[in-house]
This record gives structure tokens, C-alpha cells and sequence, in this order.
């Protein structure tokens, strides 16, 4: 941290430390029984259970996260529609907590994209909010923006809400890449269905060159501008995109 003293780091103390020991020491023999287990194919609740609670310690284990997924696909549960909307629905509320954890874990992520996918019915628009929640915190995370787009891809009809916040998105935080980056992805598709074209263009070199005034060292709004210049059917269409104000 710039500006900032560093200080030195405080020696555990001989509690600390054992405690720290035991911990390791109960982590260690989870990890061992729960790979022991995924060797003998052992496909039940039990099973279920102690992946479950090696996750909560370690999001990153993504052979447990692939054998968390076979486990439910051999439960006899799966098979009926009721038991097996029971069982995600759960998981989601499971998955949920890790994202609090860790907002970054990227197989947790896979996971979750699994899980609504394998659900009989999957609550789209409450994903939506949620992802929606979760930007809200860290508005950067492009583990959510990608999480994003994949509920979006669910939803019909969608372009032009998600267009107008991703200008929500840059009016409150111009350095937001993800945001440009979905705006670059939106435009083609809102354009193609609107009849203001020439319209459009002139908002976006509003947005663009608000975003330059405030922060003018940021390179996104320079980099959506060179993309925006690029796209431009003409040679006469790319002078005016360059020349007007």
C-alpha cells in the first residue's frame, strides 16, 4: 500500500501456532479420505458431504468441484425431476456462501453455470439480480461480467436492457473494462434492431468522450473508440466518426 509504513509481522504465539497446526493437520486427512473416496468411486450422500466441507476450506480444488458433480449425477435423487430441483436449489444456496468467500474463484463459477444448467427449472431473472448484486460490490469482476453474459444468453430479448447498463456501468466508473467490453458485444446487435442509427453513433461519442475528459490517461474508452471507428461501413463513414465532435 503506497504511502503506507510497512510493519513488521507479528510473531503467532505458541496458541497461534498449534492452532494453526491443527487446522492443517484437519484439512490434510479431509482432502486425503475425500480423494480416497473419489479413487473407489464412491458415489453417496456421505461422500456428498465431505466435498461439500473441503470446499468451504478451498475453493480451488477442481478435481473435488468435477467430483462433487459425478456424485449427484449417481444419486438415485437425480433421477426424479422433484428430488433433483431440491437438491440444486440447495446447491445454489451452498454456492452462494463461497461466493461471499471468494467472488473469484473461477470453478466455483463453472460449477454454478453447471448447476443452473442441470436444474429442471432454473430462475433466471433471480440469477440476473443476483449477478446484478454482486457487481454492485466490485463492479470489475470479470468472473461476474462473464457470469453475465451467460444468464443473459438465457434470457430472450435482452440486448437493449443490457445495453443500457452497461452505460450505467461507464457513467458511474469510466475505467470499467468489462463494461466497455459488453458494450462492444451489445452494439452490433442493438443497432441492427433500431432505426436511430446516426443517432446512436453520436450517444456513443458522447459516452466516449465524456469518459476521455474525465479520465483522459484511461486507455478503455480510447480502445472502445478505436473498435467503434473500426466497425464503420465507409471509408467517408470512419473520417466523419474521427472528425466529429
Amino acid at each position: 500500500m503506497h504511502g503506507h509504513r510497512r510493519e513488521a509481522l507479528k510473531e503467532p504465539s505458541v496458541d497461534e501456532k498449534e492452532q494453526n497446526r491443527q487446522c492443517v493437520e484437519k484439512y490434510c486427512a479431509l482432502n486425503t479420505s475425500v480423494m480416497n473416496l473419489r479413487a473407489q468411486s464412491v458415489f453417496t450422500t456421505t461422500a456428498l458431504d465431505q466435498t461439500k466441507r473441503l470446499l468451504e476450506l478451498n475453493t480451488e480444488l477442481h478435481t473435488v468441484w468435477n467430483y462433487r458433480r459425478q456424485i449427484f449425477m449417481h444419486l438415485d435423487a437425480w433421477h426424479d425431476t422433484a428430488q433433483r430441483q431440491g437438491m440444486l436449489d440447495a446447491e445454489l444456496g451452498f454456492l452462494f456462501e463461497i461466493i461471499r468467500k471468494n467472488i473469484k474463484s473461477y470453478w466455483m463459477w463453472n460449477h454454478r453455470v453447471w448447476t443452473l444448467n442441470s436444474m429442471p427449472r432454473a430462475d433466471w431473472q433471480k440469477e440476473l439480480a443476483l449477478v446484478a448484486q454482486l457487481l454492485s460490490l466490485d463492479a470489475r469482476n470479470f468472473h461476474g461480467w462473464d457470469y453475465r453474459r451467460f444468464v443473459v444468453s438465457r434470457l430472450d430479448d435482452m440486448d437493449v436492457e443490457e445495453f443500457a447498463y452497461t452505460t450505467e456501468q461507464i457513467n458511474r466508473d469510466c475505467a470499467n473494462h468489462s463494461a466497455w467490453h459488453n458494450r462492444s458485444k451489445l452494439l452490433p446487435a442493438v443497432l441492427a434492431r433500431s432505426d436511430r442509427a446516426a443517432e446512436m453513433m453520436k450517444t456513443e461519442r458522447d459516452l466516449i468522450l465524456n469518459a476521455v475528459y474525465t479520465d483522459p490517461d484511461d486507455q478503455n474508452a480510447w480502445l472502445y473508440h478505436e473498435w467503434l471507428v473500426s466497425i464503420q461501413p465507409s471509408d467517408e463513414d470512419r473520417c466523419r466518426m474521427l472528425r466529429d465532435k
